[in-house]
Protein backbone atom coordinates (compact mmCIF):
# COMPACT_ATOMS: atom_id res chain seq x y z
CA UNK A 1 0.00 0.00 0.00
CA UNK A 2 1.06 3.57 -0.64
CA UNK A 3 0.25 6.18 2.01
CA UNK A 4 0.47 9.91 1.30
CA UNK A 5 0.84 12.57 3.96
CA UNK A 6 -1.67 15.40 3.56
CA UNK A 7 -0.04 18.48 5.13
CA UNK A 8 2.95 19.60 3.11
CA UNK A 9 2.89 16.88 0.46
CA UNK A 10 -0.66 17.59 -0.73
CA UNK A 11 -1.58 20.88 0.95
CA UNK A 12 0.54 24.02 0.75
CA UNK A 13 0.61 24.21 4.54
CA UNK A 14 3.31 26.88 4.90
CA UNK A 15 1.75 29.10 2.23
CA UNK A 16 -1.74 28.81 3.70
CA UNK A 17 -0.48 29.53 7.23
CA UNK A 18 1.19 32.66 5.90
CA UNK A 19 -2.18 33.88 4.60
CA UNK A 20 -3.32 33.88 8.25
CA UNK A 21 -0.22 35.72 9.46
CA UNK A 22 1.51 32.59 10.77
CA UNK A 23 5.14 32.37 9.63
CA UNK A 24 6.41 28.80 9.39
CA UNK A 25 9.49 27.24 7.84
CA UNK A 26 9.55 24.05 5.83
CA UNK A 27 10.58 20.98 7.86
CA UNK A 28 9.54 22.67 11.10
CA UNK A 29 6.95 20.70 13.04
CA UNK A 30 5.08 21.22 16.30
CA UNK A 31 5.87 24.94 16.66
CA UNK A 32 2.33 26.14 15.98
CA UNK A 33 -0.94 24.98 17.54
CA UNK A 34 -4.44 25.05 16.10
CA UNK A 35 -6.52 27.93 17.39
CA UNK A 36 -3.54 30.30 17.23
CA UNK A 37 -5.24 32.20 15.46
CA UNK A 38 -7.32 29.78 13.33
CA UNK A 39 -9.11 26.45 13.59
CA UNK A 40 -8.49 23.48 11.29
CA UNK A 41 -11.87 24.03 9.58
CA UNK A 42 -11.00 27.68 8.82
CA UNK A 43 -7.53 26.72 7.58
CA UNK A 44 -8.62 23.90 5.25
CA UNK A 45 -11.56 25.94 3.90
CA UNK A 46 -9.00 28.11 2.06
CA UNK A 47 -5.94 25.81 1.86
CA UNK A 48 -4.48 25.43 -1.61
CA UNK A 49 -3.14 22.18 -3.04
CA UNK A 50 0.54 21.91 -3.86
CA UNK A 51 1.20 22.67 -7.52
CA UNK A 52 2.34 19.10 -8.16
CA UNK A 53 -0.57 17.30 -6.47
CA UNK A 54 -2.41 16.15 -9.60
CA UNK A 55 0.78 14.75 -11.14
CA UNK A 56 1.77 13.03 -7.90
CA UNK A 57 -1.60 11.30 -7.66
CA UNK A 58 -1.44 10.22 -11.31
CA UNK A 59 1.96 8.57 -10.72
CA UNK A 60 0.71 6.84 -7.60
CA UNK A 61 -2.48 5.68 -9.27
CA UNK A 62 -0.46 4.05 -12.05
CA UNK A 63 1.58 2.12 -9.49
CA UNK A 64 -1.14 1.29 -6.95
CA UNK A 65 -4.47 0.55 -8.59
CA UNK A 66 -6.01 -0.19 -5.19
CA UNK A 67 -6.83 3.48 -4.63
CA UNK A 68 -5.47 6.45 -2.75
CA UNK A 69 -4.56 6.26 0.92
CA UNK A 70 -3.98 9.49 2.79
CA UNK A 71 -2.45 9.45 6.26
CA UNK A 72 -2.52 12.29 8.80
CA UNK A 73 -1.76 12.70 12.48
CA UNK A 74 -4.85 14.78 13.24
CA UNK A 75 -8.13 16.34 12.03
CA UNK A 76 -8.89 13.59 9.52
CA UNK A 77 -12.53 14.61 9.00
CA UNK A 78 -11.63 18.20 8.11
CA UNK A 79 -8.87 16.96 5.80
CA UNK A 80 -11.21 14.38 4.23
CA UNK A 81 -13.50 17.26 3.26
CA UNK A 82 -10.52 19.16 1.82
CA UNK A 83 -9.64 16.09 -0.27
CA UNK A 84 -13.22 15.74 -1.50
CA UNK A 85 -13.26 19.44 -2.45
CA UNK A 86 -9.80 19.54 -4.08
CA UNK A 87 -9.10 16.17 -5.65
CA UNK A 88 -11.07 15.30 -8.72
CA UNK A 89 -11.47 11.64 -9.49
CA UNK A 90 -11.19 11.59 -13.30
CA UNK A 91 -8.96 8.54 -13.17
CA UNK A 92 -11.63 6.60 -11.31
CA UNK A 93 -9.65 5.66 -8.22
CA UNK A 94 -11.39 2.59 -6.77
CA UNK A 95 -11.46 4.38 -3.42
CA UNK A 96 -9.99 7.32 -1.55
CA UNK A 97 -9.25 6.66 2.13
CA UNK A 98 -8.12 9.03 4.87
CA UNK A 99 -6.57 7.51 7.99
CA UNK A 100 -5.69 9.32 11.21
CA UNK A 101 -2.88 8.11 13.43
CA UNK A 102 -0.68 10.13 15.82
CA UNK A 103 2.01 7.54 14.97
CA UNK A 104 1.73 6.89 11.24
CA UNK A 105 3.98 3.83 11.45
CA UNK A 106 1.08 1.77 12.88
CA UNK A 107 -0.11 1.50 9.27
CA UNK A 108 3.19 -0.03 8.13
CA UNK A 109 2.35 -3.72 7.98
CA UNK A 110 4.41 -5.04 5.05
CA UNK A 111 7.93 -4.41 3.71
CA UNK A 112 6.41 -2.99 0.51
CA UNK A 113 4.26 -0.39 2.32
CA UNK A 114 5.38 3.07 1.22
CA UNK A 115 4.95 6.37 3.08
CA UNK A 116 5.44 9.68 1.25
CA UNK A 117 5.83 12.36 3.93
CA UNK A 118 7.51 15.73 4.46
CA UNK A 119 8.36 14.88 8.08
CA UNK A 120 11.73 13.10 8.27
CA UNK A 121 10.96 11.71 11.76
CA UNK A 122 7.75 10.07 10.48
CA UNK A 123 9.74 8.53 7.62
CA UNK A 124 12.33 7.18 10.06
CA UNK A 125 9.67 5.55 12.26
CA UNK A 126 8.13 3.99 9.15
CA UNK A 127 11.49 2.56 8.06
CA UNK A 128 12.08 1.28 11.59
CA UNK A 129 8.88 -0.78 11.18
CA UNK A 130 10.33 -2.30 7.99
CA UNK A 131 8.56 -0.23 5.33
CA UNK A 132 9.74 2.10 2.59
CA UNK A 133 9.55 5.84 3.22
CA UNK A 134 10.27 8.77 0.97
CA UNK A 135 11.09 12.06 2.69
CA UNK A 136 9.45 14.77 0.59
CA UNK A 137 11.84 17.55 1.59
CA UNK A 138 9.92 20.77 0.94
CA UNK A 139 12.99 22.92 1.69
CA UNK A 140 14.60 21.79 -1.57
CA UNK A 141 14.30 23.82 -4.77
CA UNK A 142 12.32 21.15 -6.64
CA UNK A 143 10.93 18.59 -4.18
CA UNK A 144 8.56 17.05 -6.73
CA UNK A 145 11.28 16.72 -9.37
CA UNK A 146 13.49 14.95 -6.86
CA UNK A 147 10.60 12.65 -5.92
CA UNK A 148 10.04 11.74 -9.58
CA UNK A 149 13.72 10.94 -10.00
CA UNK A 150 13.56 8.64 -6.94
CA UNK A 151 10.25 7.11 -8.10
CA UNK A 152 11.65 6.18 -11.50
CA UNK A 153 14.55 4.36 -9.81
CA UNK A 154 12.46 2.20 -7.50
Amino acid sequence: MIYIDIDGVCVDFVGTAKEFGVELEHNEFGVWKWGEPITPAEFYAVAEPQEWLDLLLEWINEADCFGLNFLTIDNSEVKRKWIEDNIENPLGYPYISVYEAPDKSVHCEHPTDLLIDDNAAECERWRDKGGIAYWFNLAEDDPFGKFLKWWRLK
